[in-house]
């Protein structure tokens, strides 16, 4: 049995990435993959996803400057060549991760990799023991059980279609079916999202999602909140989609279903049960550092609950490592959080709700891109908004709404993490003209100091 320092189930953005760091520490690393490297963020997840929505972001630009007559027209557009773009992007990364593990030393092993007592795996016939073992296992679509489920396509499938569909239900309004559904209907598809919930990011600052909501109707999206499928039914090379929405039921009549009712953790390999491994309601019971209740064992990512993101998936893997060598960690205590949507919605630390229930006393101020010099030069429509709390001045929070949120949120992020306060805030020298020079504006306005609003 071939011994390693570590041994990594998974190859998805937490396991590559600790694999790769592991073995640059000296370790001897072993790291099992069934599928691809890369995992779901990779390869049907967060990239190609936004290679769709990027394109689609192209496309709106294009024809709002061909409203304003400075382009005479939108053109045409490929969706084969999209989607082929868009496995090129895939393959690339995929191949640059092989390479990575491969420089710094680690074993990829291909194989379903099955999970035994005291830190042994088994992939095939052969065994490997390892000092420590790291779950990452991921995640896997939730399939309701409605009927009809079986006409219905899912987050995977959706991205491998040949054909641009003329009409689609998105079943789900978190954040994958709504990426999914600004992406499409920017295309051109007649978009209906059917969300049980009463509201779309329930969780979010309230104003943040009411400017967010109104600019993606604008699209032609149909939203129904508060609404409920009840089955999908076959209509020839249609589907009709039948949920209940005020009391009353309606039908969609369209070309696909789109489930996209969130994920769940994925136990390949891992049975928790003869293991003994700790669970905390559907994910592997962790703490602080990763660790589960086994010795040696810990768990990263989707498996382990927390935020599904792969960057938390990220940071996961570093505070396991950290552990595993000894050395110590700071973990940030917010983790940014990024919808890329028709316009891009992202948030970091508390909104005045959280904030209220924490025991502040939250001050909100705002900044609109039509007010910034740069976001007037692009064309863009946004807001930023900060919560701040009014006794000690500390930032708490951060929503931005608009065009490069996704960047803006990083600098943001920093600002809630060191609490920046009104006095660092009136200190700080942003470039201009930028889009950032916004979330120090909105930061200023929570205490009427901004300078270019009124």
């Amino acid at each position: 049995m071939e011994q390693f320092d570590l041994l990594i189930i998974g190859g998805g953005p937490g396991g590559y990435s600790t694999g790769i760091a592991a073995a640059k520490a000296g370790l001897k690393v072993a790291l099992f993959e069934k599928e691809h490297l890369g995992g779901t963020c990779l390869n049907v997840g967060c990239v190609p996803t936004k290679y769709l929505v990027d394109k689609a972001v192209t496309m709106e630009k294009v024809r709002s400057l061909v409203q304003k007559e400075i382009f005479r027209d939108a053109g045409f557009f490929s969706f084969k060549k999209i989607m082929k773009g868009k496995q090129e992007v895939v393959d690339k990364l995929v191949g640059g991760v092989k390479m990575l593990l491969k420089s710094a030393g680690a074993t990829v092993i291909n194989g379903e990799a099955v999970l035994e007592k005291d830190r042994t795996v088994r992939c095939g016939e052969t065994q490997y023991q390892g000092k420590n073992v790291i779950i990452a296992t991921g995640s896997e679509p939730v399939i309701i059980p409605i009927p009809g489920h079986e006409l219905c396509i899912d987050s995977t499938a959706v991205l491998n279609l040949e054909r641009l569909p003329e009409s689609m239900v998105v079943m789900g309004g978190g954040v994958i079916g709504l990426e999914l559904a600004c992406a499409f209907a920017a295309y051109g598809t007649e978009v209906t999202i059917v969300e049980m919930l009463p509201e779309l990011m329930g969780r979010e600052q309230k104003e943040a999602v009411r400017f967010w909501q109104n600019q993606v109707k604008k699209l032609g999206i149909s939203i129904k909140t508060g609404a409920k499928m009840l089955r999908v039914e076959a209509d020839g090379v249609y589907r009709k989609a039948v949920y209940e929405y005020k009391g009353q039921e309606e039908t969609v009549r369209c070309e696909q279903v789109l489930m996209a009712v969130g994920r769940k953790p994925r136990f390949d390999g891992i049975n928790a049960e003869a293991l003994g491994l700790g669970l905390n309601g559907r994910f592997l019971a962790v703490d602080e550092h990763q660790r589960t209740n086994l010795d040696g064992v810990y768990a990263i990512g989707d498996v382990a609950g927390g935020a599904q993101l792969a960057h938390a998936a990220y940071a996961e893997g570093e505070a396991a490592l950290a552990d595993i060598l000894g050395k110590p960690y700071t973990r940030a205590k917010y983790t940014p959080a990024c919808t890329y949507t028709l316009p891009c919605f992202a948030s970091v630390g508390l909104n005045t709700e959280t904030a209220k229930a924490a025991g502040y006393e939250p001050v909100m101020g705002s900044f609109n891109y039509a007010a910034n010099g740069m976001g007037l030069a692009e064309g863009e429509n946004g807001c930023v908004y900060v919560i701040c709390d009014k006794k000690t001045t500390k930032t708490l929070g951060v929503t931005i709404v608009g065009a490069n949120a996704s960047e803006l949120i990083a600098f943001a992020a920093l600002a809630v993490e060191k609490e920046l306060t009104l006095e660092d805030w009136e200190g700080q020298i942003v470039a201009h003209p930028s889009l950032a020079e916004m979330v120090r504006e909105a930061a200023l306005d929570a205490f009427k100091k901004a300078v270019h609003k009124g």
